[in-house]
């Protein structure tokens, strides 16, 4: 009659059973601890991109007012930056702003960025000011190309795209982009290069005119034919034809 015996009611396991429990419970840990490392090694990388939410700045430049709204920000330093501009949620930029096109203006807005792509949220329209005439043009910086390119990728909102969302892509992102896009959001197309680098296309229409699409599409793979030029770190691309791929 040696057997150890538990009771519920005793203080302290048989020494023998506290022994085999002690080793399970550890061994149940160390098991979870490998699954959670592997689930965490199995995640997608998270997206890069900087959504400075909550912070506001104060720009100034020459408004260039679209279907691709711009402003032309030129530093002490002569470097021109062209900032995407768009408006709060899932909005184009304020009418009061649009109606300034070609005139210097200031505003505060908060910053999103990813890569060499930027761009403004114009979240404070009572800051819209006009503080004069743009000046002097700066010096061309377009690289065009001479004949049509055809690009396949991901058919993409550039505010959710840049950093606002993440992800900011993919079917998991879809009805949000369908709505950004149907909102004045400008359009992107998302592709990869042969060595794996992912940038973003803006696309417009024929001329600059707005690019006119199903918004369904947001998310999917489409192919756009038309003139890529490249100017002050943005790409974009002329859009002469439209296709959806899959």
């Amino acid at each position: 009659m040696n057997d150890e015996f538990y009771i519920g009611y005793d203080r302290s396991s048989p020494p023998v059973l506290a022994r085999s429990t002690r080793w399970i419970a550890a061994a149940i840990l160390l098991m979870a601890l490998i699954v959670c490392g592997v689930a965490a090694a199995l995640q997608t990388p998270a997206e890069s991109g900087t959504f400075e939410y909550g912070e506001l700045r104060s720009f100034e430049g020459v408004l260039e007012a679209t279907s691709l709204p711009l402003l032309r920000s030129t530093s002490d330093s002569g470097v021109v930056t062209r900032y995407l501009l768009v408006g709060s949620g899932k909005h184009g930029p304020p009418a009061s702003l649009m109606a300034l096109h070609g005139m210097r203006v200031r505003f505060k807005g908060t910053l999103i960025q990813k890569g060499s792509v930027s761009m403004i949220e114009v979240n404070d329209p009572e800051s819209i000011r006009s503080v004069g005439p743009a000046g002097p043009a700066p010096a061309d910086t377009t690289i065009a190309t001479t004949a049509a390119v055809s690009l396949v990728g991901e058919l993409v909102d550039t505010k959710c795209y840049l950093g606002v969302m993440r992800p900011g892509t993919g079917k998991v992102h879809r009805a949000c982009a369908v709505r950004c896009l149907s909102g004045g959001i400008p359009p992107g197309l998302r592709i990869r290069s042969s060595d794996g680098e992912e940038q973003v296309i803006l696309l417009t229409g024929p001329a600059g005119e707005r690019l006119r699409f199903d918004v369904e599409w947001a998310a999917r793979e489409v192919r756009a034919v038309g003139k890529l030029t490249v100017q002050d770190g943005l790409a974009r691309l002329e859009v002469g034809e439209l296709s959806l791929v899959r």
